[in-house]
């Protein structure tokens, strides 16, 4: 197997893993090492086999993905590379897997010959991601660009993004519950969150959060 590019799929659906197992391993150069519905179920054979690239596929809503990239990034940092295939090109479903660790970030609707161009690239230690994906991304660093001189001027900058994101979810009318559902975190996690909100707007509740971010225009460009 030497001079092959060795690669692991991680998808919950059996047949999806087997059905792209298969459409690679015809490809020249390209050996699939190993599949499973989680990535902990591989963790050994990550380590006896060295996978170039380990492709995940991100399911929403729950983006589980996330997690089996986070647990391979955390486990693995220098064994292996991660190809992220995601159902949109959204601009926060994209920065949430590169802020995670991945390499690159494929969206579903690519065809094969876009998967094997980016499972070739991710393994010669390319950062890849299409370019309707790059322009979003672009658009998002110049809105962040816009976003931070409105903060300056407002004098919140002190404001972290996680919690710039609870108040736009706060001012739509999210419950803590439903805030840990959207953004996929714990719900202490929430709390701590408003509680240095309130402390850092010098407001006394939720609602007055709600109202201030509606009366300064916080919420725009925010999700």
């Amino acid at each position: 197997m030497e001079g092959m590019i060795r690669v692991a799929i991680i998808h919950r659906k059996r047949l999806f893993r087997e059905g792209l197992a298969f459409a690679l391993s015809q490809q020249q150069g390209i050996a699939v090492v190993s599949s499973a519905a989680e990535a902990y179920e591989i963790s050994d054979e990550i380590l006896r086999l060295l996978p170039d690239v380990i492709i995940i596929v991100l399911s929403l809503p729950e983006r589980d993905g996330l997690d089996d990239l986070r647990w391979i990034r955390n486990t693995f940092p220098e064994v292996t590379k991660v190809l992220m295939i995601g159902l949109s090109e959204l601009a926060s479903d994209v920065l949430a897997c590169i802020e995670a660790g991945a390499a690159g970030y494929l969206p579903q609707e690519a065809s094969l010959e876009d998967l094997i161009h980016s499972v070739r690239a991710v393994a010669a230690g390319e950062v890849l991601c299409s370019p309707k994906v790059a322009g979003v991304l672009f658009h998002y660093i110049a809105q962040r660009a816009r976003e931070r001189e409105r903060l300056q001027a407002l004098n919140l900058t002190h404001l972290t993004r996680r919690e710039r994101e609870v108040i736009a979810l706060i001012e739509e009318g999210l419950s803590n519950k439903e805030i840990v559902v959207r953004l996929q975190i714990e719900l202490q996690t929430v709390k701590n969150h408003v509680h240095n909100i309130l402390e850092k707007l010098q407001l006394d509740s939720r609602r007055e959060v709600a109202r201030y971010a509606r009366e300064h225009g916080l919420v725009q460009g925010w999700l």
